[in-house]
């Protein structure tokens, strides 16, 4: 077979030809290769996207949800193993060692005492006079002293029945009374006409909205005690109070709106019999958190949908500074030339959680967390220092300001230096591409000192809505729906400003009702009244 040079033609001008189709070709394989070598690393990345996703959710059913960062590795923990490695040395006789001690303050150990204002019965054990009557001289021995411990003993639950004996009074013999018959006072009732007491309505709305106590379990305990209640009557009876506090719960709504600082969040919600929806359709509870003279207020709304025309009615007029999530339902409001949108680190922070556990500790994630843990020691520090309504604000914000703003910047030159070179797609891209988006907002917080890097308190404000909603699953109307938001509000609102909620509702229970002047009715708001006044 003849070699490819003997078959060349000795042509000049048919060599260059040849040539030329030669790189014509290469060319085109050349293009070739980068298409496929593009397409081979589109797939990889779509691959690597497909199994962050697998991973994520993995984690979310069968991991931990808890999003603390814990240390890669525990110094301690290799020593279970290699405990003779760790303390050999090759010196064997005694060596004198001096260890310098920090000085320090240690917590108290042992268990904790009872609550003083709790009642206390002393019963005394003594011995009898045969027993202390001395063998030998027949004299009875002295007492020296006495032992006290202290044990707590709980008295189940009982039902009483108060019978109420209201007397009626007719006329006197003079015949010339003004009213023939008077009648003394009877109990002032939240609920009118209800056979049940002030302080039991509180204890059973205490079960449900703070200890998360479905009603169809408290009818169970109630016929255990004897009392056949049906949770129709319990349901009636939420939305009896509900109604009577409602004047207390508008004027949560109305001091949330003036506060300088709104936080805002939702969660969801079924409602069973929402007009024109289906029973599988999701609602929305939407939760609102302000500040009235550096009390936390907070505030619930149901509403069928999450549009963002929600929040836009709800802060109607509003004229503050709005902290919430990177939801785009509240990008419309928070544009209003009022209202300062301000976001939350928290989201971001979540976001290269993900990413650095399903890296398991080895990608770039770690580092943003590192900064972002710096940042909130700051401030804790810092809130340590003067409150969570600092009563300097000017020096608070100057002093934050001038501990924070150095690391945000060097967390956003990270961001944008690190964007460059993360896959889009990846979990790293979608955290470093959400954080840039939500930058402006997320810097915001320095502006005020009643804002804080995140909406971490809102969403601890939601979360006894969030238990309750996984034991009685829904709301059977919007009507039930709209007095729970209220009842909600109320109770978490006390909470937030220190009362304890069963005590405050049988407070307000029994005061509301024999109170005419609404000035003396808005005295029992739970960011008014003082927990230690009753």
């Amino acid at each position: 077979m003849p070699t490819t040079l003997e078959t060349l033609p000795d042509d000049v001008t048919e060599l260059k030809k040849i040539v030329q189709e030669l790189l014509s070709k290469h060319a085109e394989l050349q293009q070739y290769k980068e298409a496929i070598t593009s397409e081979l690393e589109r797939y990889k990345a779509e691959l690597q996207a497909e199994k962050e996703k697998y991973a994520v959710l993995q984690r979310l059913v069968f991991g931990q949800k808890s999003e603390k960062k814990a240390e890669r590795e525990n110094p301690k923990q290799e020593m279970l193993f290699n405990e003779a490695e760790t303390y050999a040395t090759e010196e064997t006789g005694p060596k004198e060692a001096t260890v310098s001690v920090a000085a320090h303050e240690r917590k108290k150990t042992g268990r904790k005492p009872f609550p003083a204002h709790l009642e206390r019965n002393e019963i005394v054990h003594a011995m009898p006079f045969e027993a202390r009557t001395c063998q030998e001289c027949g004299s009875l021995r002295p007492e020296i002293g006495e032992e006290r411990t202290e044990e707590l003993r709980l008295i189940p639950a009982k039902a009483v029945i108060d019978v109420h004996v209201v007397k009626k009074y007719g006329p006197c013999q003079c015949g010339h009374c003004g009213i023939p018959i008077i009648q003394a006072k009877g109990p002032a009732k939240i609920v009118p006409g209800s056979r049940f007491s002030n302080g039991t309505i509180a204890f059973f709305l205490t079960s449900k909205f703070v200890d998360a106590q479905p009603f169809y379990r408290m009818e169970g305990i109630l016929s255990r005690w004897g009392v056949d209640t049906g949770r129709s009557t319990l349901c009636n009876l939420a939305i009896s109070s509900g109604r009577a506090v409602g004047e207390l719960v508008q004027a949560i709504r109305d001091d949330v709106l003036q506060s300088p600082v709104i936080g805002m969040d939702e969660t969801t919600l079924k409602v069973l019999h929402e007009t024109n929806r289906s029973a599988a359709s999701q609602s929305y509870m939407w939760v609102t958190q302000g500040y009235h003279r550096g009390k936390r207020l907070i505030f619930y709304h149901y509403h069928p949908t999450r549009s963002g025309a929600v929040a836009s009615t709800f802060l109607k007029g509003y004229a503050g500074y709005l902290q919430t999530d990177g939801y785009s339902g509240y990008t419309a409001v928070g544009e209003s030339p009022s209202i300062i949108h301000v976001g939350c680190m928290a989201h971001v922070r979540r976001k290269f959680f993900e990413a650095d556990k399903i890296a398991k500790g080895e990608g770039h994630a770690g580092k943003m967390l590192a900064m972002i843990g710096a940042l909130y020691r700051d401030e804790a520090a810092i809130r340590q220092k003067y409150g969570l309504a600092p009563a300097d604000s000017r020096a608070f914000l100057e002093e934050r300001r001038r501990m924070q703003q150095p690391k945000l910047e060097a967390m956003y030159a990270w961001l944008v230096a690190t964007n460059a070179k993360a896959v889009p797609s990846s979990l790293l891209g979608k955290a470093i591409s959400y954080a840039l988006g939500q930058w402006s907002r997320v810097t915001r917080y320095l502006d005020h000192e009643l804002l804080t890097p995140d909406n971490n308190m809102l969403e601890n404000a939601i979360r006894p809505f969030v238990i309750g909603r996984k034991n009685w699953l829904f709301s059977n109307t919007p009507r039930g729906a709209h007095v729970s938001a209220g009842l909600y509000s109320l109770i978490e609102t006390a909470k937030a400003c220190g009362h304890e909620p069963y005590k405050y509702l049988c407070h307000v229970f029994d005061r509301l009702p024999t109170l005419t002047a609404k000035e003396d009715r808005l005295l029992l708001l739970p960011y008014i009244l003082d927990p230690q006044s009753y």
